[in-house]
């Protein structure tokens, strides 16, 4: 049986549509064995690894996405990103996160799922990318070696690092661990595939990409707006300079590794080995839907996360039969 990596990139809501992508995969009994995410990829891979997967229909985020009541968007919103807006924002940063409320809100305080996140780790290798921005470097927090045991201590560390992946500024302060400050991976990949390519217990890559936006439409639509609605106009032109930042990139990274694919293939070779590094040959099915909207401060579309979710599944389900 093929044994999948997963890639989820960050992007907001737009992870919703990754959720979907996993759940799908779970129900039809398709071994994904190494997962690798960033920004709120991180918060749908860990919704996935708390989930009782042989008494609950959804992951107990998605499963309140799901219902939509206004009780449940409000607790999505919380635990999706750990967000306690403060009274007075400061001037660097419009949210806080406190660590407590952000572990209590993601349900690590809860035994059982501590239990099912403990067990699911057994099968399934987590890597969470962040950037190092005191050195300027990617930071990979393998997630199996944080949470070898789990308690309270171990849970402590899994929310630096959890924290360290998921925060966008001048949103959010920047983590800091050890003394250095920590920002999501995506400012440097979006999409994180090094270490499941690295892995050769993966036969092949599925990845849920959001580059195919449409960039001039938005940034056109935002200056042709009307000009005294500025603070409102501020803060969809700050979530589309986060979206550049994040996923423009992607293109590079998408490139290189079709670049190694087809070197390997040309050299007959399923991988190789330069400077102690070993290279992989793998197939890459690529999720790519077109214009979601990240949505993470404005509400403009308070179901687009289920609608995301839903198409998620569908896509998935059409790759795979294709491919």
């Amino acid at each position: 049986m093929t044994k999948y990596g997963f890639v989820a990139s960050g992007g907001g809501y737009r992870s919703f549509y990754t959720g979907g992508a996993l759940v799908w995969l779970k129900k039809q009994g398709i071994d994904v064995v190494h997962v690798a995410s960033t920004s709120s990829g991180n918060n749908i891979v860990l919704d996935y690894l708390i989930w009782d997967w042989q008494k609950e229909d959804l992951p107990p985020v998605l499963t309140r996405t799901m219902r939509l009541s206004v009780k449940d968007i409000f607790q999505v919103f919380s635990n999706f990103l750990g967000l306690r807006p403060p009274l007075i924002p400061s001037g660097s940063h419009l949210f806080t996160v406190s660590k407590d409320s952000c572990r209590k809100s993601l349900l690590l305080d809860e035994e059982a799922r501590r239990h099912l996140l403990a067990t699911h780790l057994k099968g399934v290798r987590w890597d969470i990318l962040a950037t190092n921005l005191t050195r300027r470097e990617p930071h990979i927090f393998a997630v199996n070696e944080i949470l070898a045991t789990i308690d309270d201590s171990t849970i402590s560390s899994f929310m630096d690092a959890f924290l360290a992946g998921i925060t966008t500024i001048p949103y959010f302060k920047a983590v800091t661990i050890e003394g250095e400050y920590y920002i999501e991976g995506g400012y440097l990949d979006n999409t994180p595939m090094g270490t499941v390519f690295a892995d050769p217990e993966v036969d092949e890559i599925i990845v849920a990409d959001f580059t195919d936006y449409d960039y001039h439409g938005a940034i056109d639509k935002l200056y042709k707006a009307f000009p005294f609605a500025l603070p409102l106009n501020s803060i969809d032109m700050y979530l589309l300079v986060s979206d550049l930042q994040l996923t423009l990139p992607n293109r590079r990274i998408f490139s290189q590794a079709a670049l190694i694919n087809q070197m390997l293939a040309a050299m007959g070779k399923d991988s190789v080995e330069i400077e102690r590094r070993t290279y992989y040959r793998k197939p890459i099915h690529v999720l790519r839907p077109a214009n979601l909207e990240s949505m993470t401060i404005s509400f403009k579309d308070a179901t687009a996360q289920k609608r995301y979710f839903e198409l998620g599944q569908r896509d998935i389900a059409a790759l795979l039969t294709k491919a």
